[in-house]
């Protein structure tokens, strides 16, 4: 009985150790995301999720007092997570970009052809307002394009699993996420876009992706629906408990 005691122990301190050993990875790697985006951030824990698959959020541990303010980005190793829609003093909720209200502008990587994901409230997003001349292909990267005034440059969306044509007009075109939703952990919120600098070169791990847009604009059509798109949220009102903490 006391050997089935000691191994049942050893198991545990076992579990415990892969954890610590895992969160102590998670951390390193958003240390470095930090390091090579040089971008002013702040590093937080998600603390809370929706609780209806109608309003995809998670809420951070940080808030207004450490200069969080709505419309901020907010990224993770693997790429970008969301953005802040509601900042009380102690913590702040961020929309994923799962969200069916979601939306940013997206490049592809390889062939810089711009357009606009949109979240699903799936595990897909929708990618739309694409040229019809669009150089578009399934596997492709998508990252940020930094055209609309949310998301940086350069972080990656994720990748294009499926694409329909007809008539030659893109009809459906979905894209895997490159961040893990249902595990988000760490994540750091950009706290204001970076100065143009040197043009960027390759793509680097860990989710910024060293690639510049051609261009630097949307059409009408496009910045219309990315506004509508980004427009404020009607969530439930979150309660708010003593010392800020969004509920």
């Amino acid at each position: 009985e006391a050997l089935r005691q000691e191994v049942s122990d050893l198991r545990v301190k076992l579990q415990q150790a892969r954890a610590e050993a895992a969160e102590a990875g998670n951390l390193r790697n958003l240390l470095a995301l930090r390091d090579r985006s040089k971008m002013p951030t702040r590093a937080a824990e998600v603390i809370g999720t929706s609780a209806t698959p109608e309003f995809r959020t998670v809420t951070i541990d940080r808030g207004s007092s450490d200069g969080i303010q709505r419309d901020m980005a907010v990224v993770a190793p693997a790429g970008a997570v969301g953005r802040v829609v509601l900042s009380s003093r102690g913590a702040a909720k961020v929309q994923l970009l799962i969200d069916r209200s979601a939306a940013a502008a997206v490049m592809v990587q390889r062939s810089r052809a711009q357009g606009i994901v949109f979240g699903t409230g799936e595990p897909l997003l929708r990618l739309d307002y694409l040229s019809t001349t669009a150089d578009v292909q399934n596997g492709d990267v998508l990252v940020t394009s930094g055209i609309d005034g949310i998301y940086p440059e350069g972080f990656v969306v994720g990748r294009i699993e499926t694409l329909e044509r007809v008539g030659g007009t893109f009809k459906t075109i979905r894209v895997r996420p490159a961040v893990n939703f249902s595990d988000l952990e760490e994540v750091l919120v950009v706290l204001a876009l970076p100065a143009p600098t040197e043009p960027l070169d390759s793509a680097s791990p860990g989710g910024v992706a060293r690639d510049r847009p051609a261009g630097g604009t949307l059409d009408s059509a496009s910045r219309g629906a990315l506004d509508k798109a980004q427009a404020p949220a009607s969530p439930p009102a979150p309660a708010q408990a003593p010392g800020g903490v969004i509920r």
